[in-house]
């Protein structure tokens, strides 16, 4: 869940008086801090076991003003990133809407399997990754945006039903990325069968039935 080499928080500040810029995260460090929340769940991280982690004393993370709220800005946002990456080549491609959504709804399922340990530990934070009701953090621009675009490019095209394309955009995400963390942990489904089988199951609720539309005129 690494980007570039170093990270601050989000917004660059994390809270911090005045103007003052967060420290930066070297990408050791969050690497570190990533297996022990997967190892240990984030209720259970502490700085030592980061450090340790990272084969660095725990003096050196305090002198550089890393903090717990740091690391899960850091791992959020590098989480963040992996998903808009995730979901360009859909949003670029050519193709129907359907089409393109189904590419969206596997990339966000890669995303998951990618960081699988992290986001299953981090989904019951304060403030877990894929929270939506924090209009500050740009949430529902950042992870709906472009599965309502999808959906409205698909109506468009005749391809997808979605009378509610916002309303439905935060069904598929919320569904998509919950339930496949769920089969991949609590019922031990592999990553191909949790995405093939989920991605389908998503797609047969908006996908519009050829088949069952009215006949046009001779």
């Amino acid at each position: 869940m690494t980007g570039p080499n170093t990270r601050g928080a989000p917004g660059g500040t994390s809270g911090r008086p005045g103007n003052e810029p967060a420290p930066i995260v070297e990408d050791a460090v969050l690497r570190a801090a990533a297996r022990v929340v997967a190892e240990h769940g984030w209720h259970e991280v502490t700085l030592e076991r980061v450090a340790e982690a990272a084969g660095v004393a725990r003096t050196t993370l305090y002198r550089r003003g890393v903090t717990k709220e740091l690391l899960l800005d850091a791992l959020r946002v590098g989480a963040v990133q992996a998903y808009q990456a995730a979901l360009w080549p859909a949003l670029t491609a050519p193709g129907t809407g359907l089409e393109r959504l189904r590419l969206a709804l596997h990339g966000m399922c890669d995303v998951m399997e990618a960081h699988l340990g992290v986001l299953s530990a981090m989904s019951n934070v304060p403030d877990p990754v894929f929270h939506l009701d924090a209009p500050e953090h740009g949430a529902r621009d950042t992870f709906v945006a472009p599965l309502a675009r999808l959906l409205v490019d698909g109506v468009a095209d005749g391809s997808l039903a979605a009378s509610d394309p916002q309303e439905t955009a935060e069904l598929l995400l919320n569904v998509v990325t919950r339930t496949y963390a769920h089969l991949r942990t609590g019922h031990a489904w592999s990553a191909e069968r949790a995405a093939g089988r989920l991605v389908d199951l998503a797609l047969a609720g908006v996908e519009v039935d050829v088949a069952r539309q009215p006949a046009t005129g001779q």
